[in-house]
């Protein structure tokens, strides 16, 4: 019988300090024409939402501007949600890994390394089609939803990315 007592086992401390900082590295911004997408849909929503108000209103014996006051104050606070939450999304590609961030009052960064992506693929809705504009969605095995989403890219940049996501992903297999 063979004694293991030459392998040697170490399992050193890593110092968080040494750790590298994904929040410094550089996040490329989605393009503005997202921005004016996502305000394009939230307008639509609101512009049917505002309707129902008013027939609504109606019904109920109110004048007409009270539910329209309602809804314009809500809008307007969506908007600028949706203006301030804006500049916080961005994703950055590094050699092993991609990661997205999003998030005004609730941040969230994610980060999928490459060896785990199972399946790339570029998505665009019909309202996404008149901005030219694409979402790359990476999945990782064990899940039916994306791990990762990345809205807001032009069409070409998105098939861009998920042909340079599949290679380096590629390299793993």
């Amino acid at each position: 019988m063979e004694s293991n007592s030459h392998i040697k086992f170490e399992n050193s401390v890593i110092e968080m300090a040494s750790l590298p900082q994904l929040e410094h590295s550089d996040f490329h911004k989605l393009e503005k024409d997202y921005l004016w997408l996502r305000i394009l849909f939230v307008s639509i929503l609101f512009l049917i939402v505002g309707s129902i108000s008013v027939i609504f209103g109606i019904i109920s014996n109110l004048d007409w501007w009270q539910p329209i006051s309602v809804v314009a104050v809500i809008f307007s606070l969506v908007y600028l949600l949706e203006n301030k939450g804006f500049a916080v999304k961005g994703y950055v590609l590094r050699q092993n890994d991609i990661s997205f961030k999003s998030g005004l009052f609730f941040f969230a960064m994610t980060s999928v390394p490459f060896n785990r992506v199972q399946h790339i693929e570029v998505y665009q809705s019909p309202l996404a089609r008149l901005f030219d504009l694409g979402e790359v969605k990476v999945y990782t095995a064990g899940g039916s939803s994306s791990d990762i989403s990345i809205p807001g890219l032009k069409v070409e940049d998105a098939h861009r990315l998920k042909d340079h996501i599949s290679k380096l992903s590629s390299t793993y297999a």
